[in-house]
């Protein structure tokens, strides 16, 4: 009996020293769970870690550790562990939507967008006023092209935090994809009335504003975004390219200057100038510029593009045909290449060839819209549309738009006459291509271009 009791007490005792100690390492887990996330505050991550890591070992089940654990092994860029820890939190918590949120970022920055999207709405089903799950949601809905759905998110976002500047410019980029200029200068201009010093609104206004011809307000808007942020490479960028369309091409030079100066890697910025150098006249400098950004980026179709309307309009038609080619073959679907490729294989005596094989290639077009204008331009020049149809075409209710393919129309079209030995009526629709205005339409170099040999000299087919 007296052993009974004694096995019994030691069971007792056991259990107390159980539950003390149980309860002890959960003390200790919740300090050293505090004491990480005082060191994180302070910027001390590698000490966080090592306390949250304590809270873990301390006490496994703890969700809110492995999430804080989580993201900060995220923010430090160890992505796989971040998702680790994410998914031991959902475990212990599965309406821990915070957790949701944050394993949707990892996914996303992995490349997995659907994964990031059905954590996002896991999130938002969690927690119906998550405006950052909407806001991130939208954002991968808009990468995929799901453009209705990412405005939709980005307008929830904006309802649940209608003070949020950066939600109206992400919409207003939305905006801009869907060719609705006017609502994007709208919510870029929201944002400015939140943030005025937000430089970003001003150069995405800016760019809206150049989209809707409104080349004095889009550069104002360049400036002060430059006046905000003095070293906003893109904004100088983009106030290049207003100037130069309005035809100011020193002070659009001076600008891709400051803004390879600022961004020495700036491949689009060599390209710009580059352009304006061609209309100045400074072919050498344009080529150097040209062959720079595809040092640059040689991935880079638009370069190679850019450069083979230069030995284009220098009438250097051999190696402008490399350029072009080397264009498609980084971006079989650009369909201005296909036809830069028809004008000059035309012009080198191989026309049939040409047009056969770009009735082909308009045969299986997958870029654009069936009926679009670029489509347009390609069944003109394949001979399956006829000029006046194609010149009624280029009419267009929005007058920006149709002064730009007025412009490209002219130019084809004079292009097919002079191939036809047609001199006086090739100078005639060059002439009109210029008349548009449209300076910073290749096309409108090209006109230029042809005219002035055409000025000294006849130029045979």
């Amino acid at each position: 009996m007296n052993n009974m009791n004694h096995a019994i007490k030691r069971l007792l005792l056991m259990g107390v020293l159980l539950i003390l100690t149980t309860t002890s390492c959960s003390d200790q887990a919740v300090d050293y769970y505090n004491s990480g996330n005082a060191k994180r505050a302070n910027g001390d991550l590698d000490g966080a870690e090592r306390d949250y890591q304590r809270a873990v070992s301390l006490k496994p089940g703890y969700a809110e550790a492995h999430y804080n654990l989580g993201t900060l092994v995220l923010q430090k860029g160890r992505v796989d562990q971040a998702m680790m820890e994410f998914q031991k939190a959902l475990q212990l918590k599965p309406d821990y939507a915070e957790a949701h949120y944050n394993l949707g970022l990892a996914k996303e920055s992995k490349g997995d967008l659907d994964g990031a999207i059905a954590d996002w709405t896991k999130a938002i089903e969690l927690k119906p006023g998550y405006e950052h799950a909407y806001y991130d949601r939208g954002s991968a809905k808009e990468v995929r092209g799901d453009l209705d759905g990412a405005m939709a998110d980005y307008g929830k976002a904006i309802e649940l935090q209608p003070e949020d500047a950066d939600a109206y410019v992400v919409r207003g980029n939305a905006r801009i994809a869907k060719r609705d200029v006017a609502g994007a200068i709208s919510d870029y201009t929201k944002a400015i009335e939140l943030k005025p010093d937000a430089s970003y609104a001003y150069c995405d206004r800016g760019i809206a504003k150049k989209a809707n011809g409104d080349l004095e307000g889009a550069i104002a808007d360049y400036t002060k975004a430059i006046q905000f942020k003095p070293d906003h490479a893109n904004a100088y960028y983009g106030r290049g390219i207003a100037k130069k369309a309005r035809g100011d091409i020193e002070g659009a030079i001076a600008d891709y200057a400051k803004a390879i100066e600022l961004k020495p890697d700036y491949a689009k910025a060599y390209g710009g100038r580059g352009n304006a150098k061609k209309t100045k006249g400074d072919f050498e400098g344009a080529m150097a510029d040209y062959s720079k950004a595809i040092e640059l980026n040689p991935k880079s179709a638009r370069a190679y593009h850019n450069r083979g309307c230069l030995r284009y309009d220098s009438h250097d038609f051999t190696d402008a045909l490399v350029d072009f080619q080397k264009a498609l073959g980084l971006d079989p679907s650009s369909d201005y290449a296909h036809f830069r490729v028809w004008l000059i294989r035309t012009r080198l005596g191989e026309g049939e060839a040409a047009t056969t094989e770009l009735r082909f290639y308009m045969g299986g077009r997958h870029a654009g819209k069936p009926n679009d204008w670029p489509s347009k331009i390609g069944h003109f020049l394949a001979g399956q549309l006829t000029e006046t149809e194609f010149l009624a075409a280029a009419k267009n209710a929005d007058r920006n738009t149709e002064a730009g393919q007025l412009c490209e129309a002219y130019f084809y079209s004079g292009s097919k006459h002079l191939f036809a030995g047609e001199k006086a009526l090739a100078m005639e629709y060059f002439q009109k291509s210029i008349a548009t205005d449209e300076k910073t339409f290749i096309e409108y170099d090209s006109a230029a271009a042809e005219l002035k040999f055409l000025s000294v000299k006849e130029v045979k087919p």
